[in-house]
């Protein structure tokens, strides 16, 4: 499952994360299921990430290129979509015309975005390895209660 949208995760783990406290044993026979779940985003999600470094370090080399003035032949420009450099950028100017390229720029953007949703689904992976000792202290707790009672 690919999500876009960091609310869209927030929101499943908001509805997953409810525990049914009269339904403790369903609850615990629930967290295989949700952990798969958060899992495969998790997988799907760092897979991208790695996909978009191999995307930013190939695009981050074409654009050093063009940014020196050695990306000047018109089937490489059309190739890459690039129009002819007009001006002459000094070598130690191009890491600042690299950091700011909208094309490198965007794929951060991305990585930073699915970086954001890996790290939430680290935490909802460790808060789903947690929930088994919660809902074991629940019950304990309700059978304490009733033998207490008894």
């Amino acid at each position: 499952m690919i999500i876009t949208d960091i609310d869209v995760l927030t929101d499943m783990w908001s509805k997953d994360s409810v525990i049914d406290t009269t339904e403790l044993t369903k609850e615990l026979a629930k967290i295989p299921t949700l952990h798969a779940k958060y899992l495969k985003i998790l997988s799907n999600h760092n897979l991208i990430i790695k996909k978009l470094n191999l995307n930013h370090t190939k695009l981050k080399r074409i654009k050093w290129e063009y940014y020196n003035g050695d990306l000047n032949n018109p089937e490489d420009l059309k190739t890459y979509n690039l129009q002819p450099m007009t001006k002459k950028i000094i070598r130690q100017d191009i890491s600042i015309y690299l950091e700011s390229d909208p094309e490198l720029v965007q794929i951060l953007a991305k990585k930073m975005i699915n970086q954001e949703i890996v790290d939430i689904c680290t935490a909802i992976m460790k808060e789903l390895t947690n929930r088994t000792y919660q809902i074991g202290n629940m019950i304990k707790w309700n059978q304490f209660i009733n033998n207490v009672g008894q």
